[in-house]
């Protein structure tokens, strides 16, 4: 009987601290929709207590109800629904290489002639002409701003790029600022501010998939607070790459294209791998750090990492790494 007011009393405290999560923002009140998808369980329990009523083993059915809300609780925590998928939503961004051009229509005056005009017609002097331009786009420069999450790189697209996202929460949908000026462009991708970060990045479910295009050149900005990144430049044209992050996971491989990379972040797991063809510089700072640079492939020189193949390499880039705690890797690969 002890053993049943305790967990009765343990379910009650469980029901307000889920009610004082959903206030504060903590936990989704979406979390209720699990429960209720739990109720056959109040049955179950009902039944079991009726039939043990007064014996030892009356308890487990208070046990099977507070049982059944942890494991409410714990899926909707983890982005579960009881259909056994994470509840995302996906949206694509993206634009093409052709932008048209607005002009103003321009006029086709008649000839003058010296025939005497006819005056049961009325000649029209000016006719508007329907007319309509396209630029090329060359070059691009994308920025991508979210708090936390995993952005993929390495497939390509035919338009200028695409970004597929996948994300739980409202406020994670992305957002496109766009401007062209001749034949350049200036793209921000975005999300609005979020509250859920004190939910850890394992469950906002929040994933970029970026595709680009193999014939522009790009430079890429990233900023976010916290990312999983998983890069291969290879085979694109790009320019300049700046990664900004508190804190970050980052699996890159160099493009085969003269280049500039700066990695700035706190807490760093950095892994960075150079095509054959490409000679890199590379400048380390960092605090407490773990470097490991090949020597059968770098000499340090003044403080810098210079690949024995840079004065002979078809491409050429430079790498400045800025970290606080950090593991970093460079090593060169052969790009199929």
């Amino acid at each position: 009987m002890k053993a049943s007011k305790l967990i009765k009393g343990l379910t009650f405290l469980l029901i307000g601290i889920i009610l004082l999560a959903n206030t504060l923002q903590i936990l989704d009140w979406s979390v209720w929709s699990n429960l209720f998808k739990l109720w056959p369980l109040l049955v179950i329990s009902l039944g079991w207590s009726l039939i043990f009523r007064g014996k030892g083993l009356s308890f487990i059915g208070p046990l099977i109800i507070f049982l059944g809300i942890v494991v409410g609780v714990g899926a909707s925590y983890m982005g579960i629904n009881f259909e056994g998928e994470v509840v995302r939503e996906t949206k694509t961004l993206s634009r093409g290489i052709a932008i048209e051009i607005e002009k103003i229509p321009e006029t086709e005056t008649a000839p003058d002639t010296e025939v005497a005009p006819d005056t049961d017609k009325t000649p029209e002097t000016e006719t508007a002409l329907e007319t309509k331009e396209y630029s090329e786009i060359e070059k691009a420069s994308i920025g991508l701003n979210f708090d936390v999450g995993k952005l993929t790189l390495g497939k390509s697209t035919p338009l200028l790029y695409e970004c597929i996202s996948q994300y739980r929460y409202k406020e994670f949908e992305p957002l496109e600022k766009f401007s062209q000026t001749g034949k350049e462009s200036d793209i921000l991708i975005y999300h609005s501010p979020t509250t859920h970060l004190k939910r850890g990045s394992n469950n906002i479910k929040n994933e970029w998939q970026l595709k680009l295009n193999d014939q522009i050149i790009y430079e890429l900005y990233i900023k976010t607070s916290a990312i999983d990144t998983d890069c291969n430049l290879s085979g694109f044209n790009i320019e300049k790459l700046t990664i900004e992050s508190g804190a970050s996971n980052v699996k890159l491989i160099i493009p085969q294209y003269n280049s500039a990379i700066m990695i700035d972040s706190g807490v760093s797991n950095i892994d960075i791998s150079l095509p054959k063809n490409v000679g890199a510089t590379v400048n380390i700072d960092s605090g407490i750090g773990v470097k490991d640079l090949n020597a059968n492939y770098f000499t340090k020189k003044n403080g810098r990492y210079i690949s024995n193949n840079y004065d002979i390499s078809e491409f050429k880039t430079e790498i400045e790494i800025d970290c606080g705690v950090s593991n970093i890797e460079v090593s060169y690969i052969d790009i199929p």
